[in-house]
């Protein structure tokens, strides 16, 4: 039995079909037939049940499915350590972001990959529950976040940095001047807001509850960048994101909220129990010494 046929089998399993499957792998499909069978023979057993029209599992496959895919998780933990041993000179990071908290990656992005140019970086950029859901799978190495209300009895998480909600408006609105308002300060003014289900959002929904319909929200978008510079670009429009998003951008004024439940922890989440890589401890160590916002250094790096 070869790593690579359970990789096959994997595949095959998850897609429910050889060619889908094939074109993923970059293998003919009588390759990944041929591999198929000569696992079956090895085992003498028949994992797949073919038709025509579809590819399913017998239900002997269905049981060996999770037994494969734990052996192929324990052949990767063991080419992540090795890739550790040698230094952060091979490898991949897989990092998954809610789209409220990607702006604050930017420099933390660069700077590693000009000091681990061997490193690949893959960043997933997806809503809270879809990052869990990613952890779990051991798709992602770690999620960034702000702490949402409640997570995985699987999933450990850790703050990284404490942070508030704010008002963002350009330096040309009338409220360009404030130090701080108040929510009902806010409800003559056209607002472009992050997409419901986001976690600014959510935080800014919480503080004004049943109030919602007394304000006049323009636009909903699930991207943080395009959100500001609309923004910049007006002379009415405010939005209400977290304040490190917006730190040190110029054409904007960040004014405080005056509410007490404005508070939004960075946080990250990691799978419970399980092997963290070398790169992925480095990379949340340069996040924690990010100057541009505060964040305090963490026992677990």
């Amino acid at each position: 039995m070869e790593l690579r046929q359970l990789k096959y089998f994997v595949n095959v399993a998850d897609m429910s079909s050889f060619s889908e499957a094939s074109r993923t792998l970059n293998v003919t499909q009588s390759t990944l037939s041929q591999q198929i069978k000569q696992l079956e023979n090895e085992l003498g057993v028949v994992l797949f049940e073919r038709t025509s029209h579809r590819v399913s599992l017998t239900d002997i496959g269905e049981a060996f499915l999770p037994e494969a895919k734990r052996t192929l998780r324990a052949a990767d933990v063991c080419i992540e350590r090795m890739n550790d041993i040698r230094g952060l000179k091979a490898g991949s990071l897989h990092i998954g972001s809610t789209f409220s908290f990607l702006p604050l990656l930017k420099d933390t992005v660069l700077l590693f990959m000009k000091k681990y140019p061997d490193i690949k970086l893959n960043i997933h950029c997806h809503d809270m529950e879809t990052l869990i859901r990613m952890v779990k799978e051991r798709e992602l190495d770690v999620a960034l976040s702000y702490k949402p209300a409640s997570v995985s009895p699987e999933i450990e998480s850790h703050i990284l940095f404490d942070n508030k909600l704010a008002v963002v408006v350009s330096d040309q609105h009338p409220l360009a001047g404030a130090e701080k308002v108040r929510c009902q300060d806010l409800k003559r003014y056209p607002f472009v807001m992050p997409a419901k289900g986001l976690q600014a959002r959510n935080a800014f929904d919480h503080i004004i509850g049943d109030t919602e319909s007394q304000f006049n929200v323009r636009l909903e978008i699930n991207e943080v960048n395009v959100i500001i510079d609309l923004v910049r670009s007006s002379r009415s429009l405010v939005t209400v994101i977290s304040q490190a998003a917006v730190s040190h951008i110029p054409g904007i004024r960040v004014i405080t909220l005056d509410h007490q439940n404005t508070q939004m922890e960075g946080s990250f989440h990691i799978l419970k129990d399980s092997y963290t890589k070398r790169s992925t401890k480095e990379f949340l160590k340069m996040l924690c010494e990010n100057k541009s916002y505060n964040m305090a250094l963490l026992d677990l790096l």
